[in-house]
């Protein structure tokens, strides 16, 4: 009697495990093209409420989910992956618009040091093993000679 070839469900019965070819899942959960609003004087990276609510609330304790949900200030860390560095900065939850905002030392510690601009793609993913979030620019808008050289007057 021939016996007829195992497929991929015969194999996963058998052996526990599947051979099947699954795609890469991306770690940056929580991804912003950077505004105007977002570079400014208010010193304030702000996300929509589904965002954070969905990827970053979750892996706060219950009194910082607690703290940051009814609009009191949450500290969180922040590692910038691209330069080693870490930072704190703190999380709030405004209560008009309950949209949420990375307060603190946003645009000192990122925007001027990393010298963002309107457009580039930023991250955060939370890092269990250190208990804070990593931060990357993921993506830098193209610069054109425009932006380098004044128009004349």
């Amino acid at each position: 009697m021939v016996k007829k070839p195992a497929t991929n469900n015969d194999e996963r019965q058998c052996w526990g495990c599947s051979t099947s070819l699954e795609l890469y899942d991306n770690p940056w959960k929580i991804k912003k093209a950077l505004t105007s609003s977002d570079l400014g004087k208010l010193n304030r990276l702000l996300f929509g409420s589904n965002l954070l609510q969905n990827f970053m609330v979750p892996v706060l304790g219950r009194d910082a989910q607690r703290d940051a949900e009814s609009g009191m200030r949450t500290p969180v860390r922040v590692w910038d992956v691209d330069t080693m560095s870490m930072h704190q900065l703190v999380l709030k939850r405004w209560a008009s618009s309950k949209n949420y905002v990375l307060i603190g030392r946003w645009n000192r510690d990122f925007v001027k040091r990393r010298v963002l601009k309107k457009g580039d793609e930023i991250g955060l993913q939370w890092d269990s093993y250190r208990s804070c979030f990593n931060f990357s620019v993921l993506k830098r808008i193209e610069q054109t000679n425009s932006d380098f050289n004044p128009k004349p007057t």
